[in-house]
């Protein structure tokens, strides 16, 4: 077989042109198929058309994918393996040469006819396809017409609507329905809703993890919405304190506030780790640095402000009228042995 291939590489260039050493066509009347028969009569029965129409299906799935550095290159063999097989094999409904010309010179990518021709081949494929990969290959049909669209776009709706008459069935087929219709359902539930958000949370990783089943995952793509959906549990409202702690984020979710006399005395509390950030401070006073005995306690070690560090500890309250206390803080942060192990940078946005 290596030998044959070899051979029809040889025929078909000879196919395309016969030239004299001296750069001439040659004249008079030559024969490439070694019986002796005439080479304008194309036979699209014997081996070599068949050689030519398996080269074309393979050049024409290159073309497909070709990128800007290769285009030319690609697009040349194309255009040789049509020349080919047209020779060849024929070419009564003028198809091929219409792809020729479309072709042009292949100076120039054209992404809109590189889609038409992968979803052409698609076709090809679906047509002759068997029982056995008939969902498959309808499939890669619908997403070569789905990238048809991306590339050229479809103002008359009708690559769509060869998409959605497809209906390729199966088990992959129904399960990104499902996997969509569950979206659908997610994306429009309230997170404050935590048993309506849990149940369409669950619902749609299930759907998500069937269609990964039936379809596959190649990149990952579906998995990882899956891990981002964890348990789910309703997503974190955001807390009366907020804290970046070097790089970690630490949401304080509650917050009391004790009041004795003029002097407000707060309790943030992480309720998940139970780290605290507590400060006092007098009723009515804002500005800058009037936040007083702040402790940031973290993974039971307790830390207090610097004012003496390169990052000195600063705050500052906008708002502290008696029902709210909102405003800023960052800086240095010591241990018990007074090193600086830590920075911070929080916002305060406390109701009581």
């Amino acid at each position: 077989m290596k030998k044959l291939h070899v051979l029809f590489l040889f025929i078909l260039m000879a196919a395309v042109t016969v030239v004299s050493c001296d750069d001439e066509p040659l004249e008079g009347v030559f024969s490439v198929t070694g019986d002796g028969s005439d080479p304008s009569e194309p036979d699209p029965d014997s081996e070599t058309c068949q050689l030519a129409f398996d080269t074309l299906v393979a050049a024409q799935a290159a073309f497909s994918s070709a990128t800007e550095a290769n285009y030319s290159q690609v697009c040349g063999a194309y255009a040789t393996a049509i020349q080919a097989t047209i020779q060849l094999c024929g070419d009564a409904s003028g198809t091929l040469q219409a792809t020729l010309t479309s072709l042009g010179d292949c100076s120039t990518p054209d992404p809109c006819f590189q889609a038409e021709t992968a979803a052409n081949a698609a076709l090809g494929a679906f047509n002759n396809a068997t029982s056995d990969n008939e969902e498959q290959l309808c499939l890669a049909y619908s997403n070569a017409l789905a990238a048809q669209i991306v590339a050229c776009g479809d103002s008359n709706g009708n690559i769509q609507a060869t998409i959605d008459a497809l209906n390729c069935g199966g088990d992959c087929a129904a399960a990104q329905v499902a996997s969509l219709e569950a979206q659908e359902i997610f994306n429009a539930v309230d997170p404050l809703d935590e048993d309506a958000y849990t149940a369409a949370c669950a619902d749609y990783s299930m759907a998500l993890q069937a269609q990964i089943a039936a379809c596959g995952d190649t990149d990952g793509s579906l998995t990882a919405i899956v891990q981002d959906l964890g348990d789910c549990s309703p997503p974190e409202q955001d807390g009366p304190v907020q804290v970046t702690v070097g790089d970690v984020f630490t949401n304080f979710n509650t917050a009391t506030v004790s009041i004795s006399g003029s002097l407000l005395s707060v309790v943030a509390t992480d309720i998940d780790t139970g780290d605290t950030f507590t400060f006092d401070i007098v009723l009515q006073q804002t500005g800058d640095n009037v936040m007083q005995n702040t402790i940031l306690t973290v993974g039971g070690v307790v830390h207090t402000p610097s004012i003496e560090a390169t990052t000195p500890f600063v705050n500052n309250i906008t708002a502290n009228d008696g029902t709210t206390i909102v405003g800023t803080f960052s800086g240095t942060f010591t241990n018990p042995d007074n090193e600086e192990v830590l920075t911070a940078d929080g916002m305060i946005n406390i109701i009581y």
